[in-house]
């Protein structure tokens, strides 16, 4: 399970997070905007997930 943070930082600038269940920080990155901070941190939720998640294995042919 993978958690994403967006804080405001002063007047402009946005921090963003991506965690673990542990806590641990994964990625993280400041924007100037809101937008801008959500957009990169649900784009680097996604390359995490891309290559985190193991991928379904077919069954064993029998």
């Amino acid at each position: 399970m993978f958690e994403m943070v967006i804080e405001k930082r002063g007047q402009f600038r946005w921090e963003w997070r991506i965690r673990d269940r542990a806590g641990q920080i994964l990625a993280q990155g400041w924007e100037e905007t809101r937008n801008a901070a959500k957009y990169r941190g649900e784009r680097a939720l996604f390359e995490l997930l891309l290559v985190r998640v193991p991928r379904l294995q077919p069954p064993p042919a029998e």
